[in-house]
């Protein structure tokens, strides 16, 4: 692979973080208008504080250093290491996972970085950064290794503990995540319901002591075993209820990984580095976190809101990887007397795949940004002991969090599907080369493929986002009112942009009219699709107002053509596919 720094020498994503981001309304609802952990450094002189910003260029300056830093250790150290992870695979004996010496050390040095808890808080020992720079950490990750950038992003499912565990837990459990002693792992999935998490069957018991022993069976639990001497903390969902299905009754468990059995892990088609194991509780320890019978619809959505926003920033790494990689093939492979890169239908592939990446990362941090925008003041009401329905009735939370949780599978979706695109085009940009084992763009391609699955499948997602645009476009409906004020953004729109927008609105009361739900739902990623483009299309097209530097405001320029014109012909082609299935 290419080693370089990926923040640093990555021309475009410059250009996104410099010039596109909304910093001030991002730092603003991240560290408080009045910079809280900072007059926490300022009062109590603990060391956890002590790299808190106390203005808006010191938190952006804090930022910029440390995705310097992250692009830099995975341009040339993890990127280097990354085939050789893949190869050497992971091995199973006896209840035991072992893992490459690579991995090992590259984990090792890692933890010596201090930039793995980028989500946590800083009571917790975190950086408390924004989403926004949580999905670009993970672009970058993401780029050099997919395998690795779990294990790294599944560690800040410690937040989970931070923001919702007792003093007590947050001290035993979230700082030792923060040092990189111990990892995290979501347990949720069983061998016989996958996504459907109602219907968990794992049983917890409540103890006199007030702990918790649990029996039962999770599989596809990616880093459950640990890492080499680090042990995993397995949030688990576990019923404590008596009934016998659904939401109620249903809580989280932090379980030690030591103190369950790995069954086994599964051979994989990719992300051969990382760990999917069958985990086996057998009246096993645990501790609840929050409350019993909020683990589905509170703790759990929490985790999955944020392996969401990971799965996208994945599909913009992968994204990122197959454009840089194919570039420099295609400059060094000489066909017919030139550089491949110089056939035009080459180097319409290579286009492609560079302005969907930049689509894909467009989408992914508008997403981050609406996250940022309602989260971090949640949070510090929850930790001031707001009530929930307070909380709840709080206009800033109100209004982002359903935004949010509009676009997060939107941008899972979008970006999981799109990045996979990618990959293969890279592929068909190497040819028979890129079929083999010789380049790492085989390993991409195949690491790419469980973004579509992962965290609930692209169609679990099409269904969860579909209901949310229909209804967020009635009338004055929130969906509605935030494209337009995107669209007010943008001083003269395209004629291909305009066209998007009348196809939407067609396909939109197409879908209402039809009556059969099993229709509507079989041509729901049609509709799907048409969103997704149009407001990256929408997000395009602001951008180019806010590019200074000509030779690039050109150069996107074309990009963002070339994309709205692939999106005004892909809206058509789906609402044609809306209008005559069945």
């Amino acid at each position: 692979m290419i080693a370089n720094n990926y923040f640093s020498d990555d021309e475009d994503l410059q250009v996104i973080f410099n010039q596109l981001l909304d910093w001030n309304s991002i730092i603003k609802e991240t560290e408080g208008d009045e910079f809280f952990d900072h007059k926490t450094f300022v009062k109590t002189s603990n060391p956890r504080f002590e790299m808190a910003p106390s203005t808006k260029e010191e938190a952006l300056e804090l930022y910029t250093s440390s995705l310097d830093a992250m692009g830099d250790f995975f341009g040339n150290d993890v990127s280097q290491k990354s085939q050789i992870m893949d190869r050497n695979e992971l091995k199973y004996a006896n209840g035991k996972v072992i893992f490459p010496k690579e991995t090992v050390e590259i984990y090792e040095k890692f933890r010596n970085t201090g930039l793995m808890a980028y989500s946590l808080s800083r009571e917790a020992g975190g950086l408390a950064f924004p989403a926004t720079v949580g999905a670009l950490y993970a672009m970058l990750m993401a780029r050099a290794d997919v395998a690795f950038c779990m294990t790294t992003t599944l560690l800040n499912l410690a937040q989970i503990v931070d923001r919702f565990g007792t003093p007590e837990q947050i001290e035993t459990y979230a700082t030792k995540a923060a040092t990189g002693e111990c990892l995290f792992a979501m347990s949720l999935t069983e061998p016989d319901y996958g996504s459907d998490l109602n219907n968990v069957r794992t049983v917890a018991v409540k103890q006199e002591d007030g702990s918790y022993r649990l029996t039962g069976t999770k599989r596809f639990i990616s880093q459950g075993c640990g890492l080499g001497d680090h042990p995993a903390l397995l949030l688990t969902l576990a019923r404590t209820g008596k009934a016998e299905g659904g939401a109620r009754g249903l809580s989280v468990f932090i379980v030690k990984s030591e103190d369950v059995f790995v069954a086994g892990i599964e051979k994989k088609m990719g992300i051969h580095a990382s760990p999917t194991c069958e985990i086996v509780y057998e009246n096993t320890y645990g501790e609840i976190l929050g409350e019993e019978g909020l683990g589905l619809t509170r703790y759990t959505a929490g985790m999955t809101n944020f392996m969401r926003l990971v799965s996208a920033s994945g599909g913009c790494g992968g994204g990122a990887a197959a454009y840089f990689e194919c570039v420099k093939y295609a400059n060094e492979r000489k066909q017919f007397g030139k550089p491949i890169g110089e056939i035009p239908a080459v180097a319409e592939m290579i286009h492609k795949i560079k302005r969907e990446t930049n689509a894909m990362r467009l989408l992914t941090l508008e997403t981050a940004r609406v996250i940022d925008m309602y989260q971090h003041h949640q949070i510090r009401m929850e930790k001031a002991n707001k009530d929930d329905r307070e909380i709840r009735k709080d206009e800033k939370v109100k209004y982002w969090s359903t935004l949010a949780s509009t676009l997060t599978p939107m941008a899972k979706y979008y970006s999981s599907e799109e990045g996979h695109k990618c990959t293969n085009l890279a592929v068909q940009v190497f040819g028979g080369a890129g079929y083999t084992e010789d380049y790492d763009i085989s390993r991409m391609f195949r690491d790419s493929r469980i973004n579509t699955i992962y965290e609930g499948t692209s169609q679990i997602h099409v269904r969860i986002a579909t209901g949310a645009i229909l209804a967020g476009m009635v009338g004055d409906g929130n969906f509605k009112k935030y494209l337009n004020s995107l669209k007010e953004e943008i001083p003269s729109p395209s004629t291909f942009l305009l066209e998007q927008e009348r196809v939407l609105e067609e396909s939109i009361r197409e879908m209402r009219a039809i009556q059969v739900e099993t229709k509507k739902e079989t041509v729901a990623e049609n509709l799907m699709i048409q969103m997704t483009r149009y407001i990256c299309s929408l997000l395009y097209e602001k951008s180019i107002t806010k590019i200074t530097d000509p030779k690039l405001k050109t150069i996107w320029e074309k990009d963002c053509r070339a994309y709205v014109i692939d999106s005004a012909a892909i809206a058509q082609s789906s609402l044609y596919r809306i209008q005559n299935f069945g």
